[in-house]
Formats: C-alpha cells, sequence, structure tokens
C-alpha cells in the first residue's frame, strides 16, 4: 500500500511539475531569439517542405520570423503594424492583428496571466514534455529541458506542422532597429484589412 501511495505521490508531482513548466517558461523572458525548422507533412505523415530561419522577440509587441531557406520570407510585427514581407516577389502586406490569434506567435506576445486558458499537459514523447491548447488547430508546444523545444499544429488544409527550435537563448540583449520594416523603393505594399 505504501508503495501505491508513492507511486502515486510521485506520479502526481511530475503532473504538476510539467503543468508549471508552460508558465514558467513564458514568464522567464522579455526578449528571445532562437534559430528554427519547419518541416509539413501530409495526413499520412509524409514530408512535403522545409523551410528554416530564425525569431527574435521583445516584448510587449516586437518580434521578427525570419525564413531564409528555400526563401526569404519576413514576419515583422513592431508597433503594433503586423506585416508579411516577401522578398522574392519584391512584396509586403500589411495584415490585421487580430490574424495573430490564429498563429503560435499570439502565445509568445502574451504573458501567461493574460491568457483565457492555458496549454495543458498531455504527455511526454523522447524527452519533450507536451502541453496541448483548446483551439481547432490542434496547436501544441514541447518542452525539453524547460526551454521550448518545438510547436506542432495543423493547417486547415489538414497537414501537419512541427517548428522545431535551437540556439534558443533567453533575454539576449536586442535593439529596436532589429524590429524596423526597410524595404527597397521597388517594394509593392498592400494593405489587407
Amino acid at each position: 500500500m505504501t508503495n501505491l501511495i508513492g507511486a502515486l505521490t510521485l506520479c502526481f508531482c511530475s503532473v504538476a511539475l510539467a503543468n508549471n513548466e508552460f508558465e514558467d517558461f513564458f514568464n522567464s523572458f522579455e526578449t528571445l531569439s532562437a534559430d528554427f525548422t519547419q518541416q509539413i507533412y501530409t495526413d499520412e505523415k509524409k514530408p512535403l517542405t522545409q523551410t528554416s530561419g530564425y525569431l527574435r522577440f521583445k516584448r510587449p509587441a516586437s518580434f521578427i520570423w525570419q525564413t531564409h531557406s528555400p526563401i526569404k520570407q519576413t514576419l515583422l510585427l513592431n508597433n503594433h503594424e503586423l506585416w508579411l514581407v516577401d522578398t522574392e516577389l519584391e512584396q509586403a502586406s500589411q495584415r490585421a492583428m487580430t490574424e495573430l490569434k490564429e498563429t503560435p506567435l499570439y502565445w509568445l506576445l502574451n504573458r501567461p496571466e493574460q491568457l483565457q486558458s492555458l496549454p495543458k499537459y498531455t504527455h511526454s514523447e523522447s524527452n519533450v514534455n507536451w502541453y496541448a491548447t483548446q483551439q481547432p488547430n490542434q496547436l501544441s508546444f514541447g518542452f525539453r529541458q524547460n526551454l521550448l523545444h518545438a510547436i506542432r499544429l495543423t493547417n486547415p488544409l489538414g497537414q501537419k506542422i512541427q517548428v522545431t527550435f535551437s540556439k534558443m537563448a533567453l533575454n539576449p540583449k536586442l535593439e529596436k532597429t532589429d524590429f524596423v520594416l526597410e524595404l527597397a523603393d521597388d517594394f509593392d505594399i498592400i494593405r489587407s484589412f
């Protein structure tokens, strides 16, 4: 009986600690930088595409999500303006801020106490603790050694997306100029709202 109580206590403590991991991480920084690899799979788990790039983030509302391979695209938030920049097409489109609520970046912008419902711990897989949101796109955050390791979601086409982070740094020194939109004169500017 003592062994059963001990095992249940250990199990409960592990879940309680894991449930705090999401909050602890997102409360632990004002700035963040990381490299990432994004892979898209069919619903049969066959790889479709892979992109790589970097993320820079500064609270309360500045970030840059830059892909550099295979094409260079930038998602930039600065001064409450959200821009999608396609370097190859020489096009920049300003987006409505409400579009962020449908992306994982929404969770970066807000501290856990500002969110209506926090992701819940669901399971561990390959030393990664996974937390799922209640959103319809099956958004999940994976943590390894108390750092955000990966994000998984399903897009409207039913394709599975996994973003895996590397070289993550919490509270690096980032300048305001890191988040300035700089466009060549020949870029087309589209305002989509």
